[in-house]
């Protein structure tokens, strides 16, 4: 994951397999630095993975158990990596996470405007 913009408290983001974990975990920083300074953070994530790439990422995406109580989390909506995404945005829905998000949704590409709109809406 890397952070490509920051927009007040929202935070757009794009997860690729070519981000490193130290990538991952300066996002991270940043992120939860954010979202001390707003109180609440919300993240638009643009995915550009599918199929075993999730499986390479995990291992570098686990330093978000790490942050949990530094921020509040708000809305997530993940944009694109198909099934695969879908399922780990359903699996991150169970409130049992350090680092979850009150509300998350997941949106293939070609809705991107309507996922832009409802990350910026506050509903």
């Amino acid at each position: 994951m890397r952070i490509t913009k920051i927009d007040g408290n929202i935070v757009y983001t794009e997860l690729t397999t070519d981000a490193s974990a130290t990538d991952l975990e300066q996002s991270y920083e940043r992120l939860m630095d954010i979202a001390e300074k707003h109180d609440k953070v919300h993240v638009y994530e643009r995915v550009r993975l599918s199929g075993t790439d999730y499986l390479s990422m995990h291992t570098k995406a686990s330093g978000d158990l790490k942050h949990g109580n530094r921020g509040d989390i708000g809305r997530v909506v993940a944009v694109g990596g198909g099934m695969w995404m879908k399922l780990f945005m359903a699996l991150w829905k169970i409130p049992v996470w350090p680092l979850s998000p009150d509300k998350i949704r997941h949106l293939p590409p070609e809705r991107a405007e309507e996922a832009e709109a409802w990350i910026k809406s506050g509903e």
